[in-house]
């Protein structure tokens, strides 16, 4: 299948703030409000390298490649993903609707490649 044939991704990014606990010792993560990053060239892993670093976990994982000097320090591991048709629309609470976490942020050259992990239960 060609590039442009891809079925581009609407892709939401909730950044990460701060883990506290509730009164019962629970991890509460808190994030800032969903930011719209885009209808994106999102794409499963599935290369042997990806399957090398990631072992089972592959067929949980996407990347996607952004502009290196528009997105540059703006994601970290542990931001929260809104992929697939899922956005933050009638959240309470920031991330309760997301679906991914980033599990890696790396610069490439002209680009930064952003690693989701599916969410359990999602």
């Amino acid at each position: 299948m060609s590039r442009s044939k891809w079925k581009k991704k609407s892709l939401y990014i909730a950044n990460f703030i701060e883990d506290s606990l509730d009164d019962y010792g629970n991890k509460i993560s808190t994030y800032n409000k969903p930011e719209f990053i885009g209808e994106e060239n999102i794409q499963p892993l599935s290369g042997s390298t990806d399957i090398e670093e990631y072992g089972n976990k592959v067929s949980k994982m996407q990347k996607v490649l952004l502009d290196y000097d528009k997105y540059l320090g703006k994601f970290k591991e542990n931001d929260l993903a809104y992929i697939e048709d899922t956005t933050p629309e009638g959240e309470e609470v920031f991330g309760d609707n997301a679906n991914y976490r980033i599990d890696s942020v790396r610069n490439q050259n002209r680009k930064i490649a952003i690693y989701f992990e599916k969410l359990p239960n999602k």
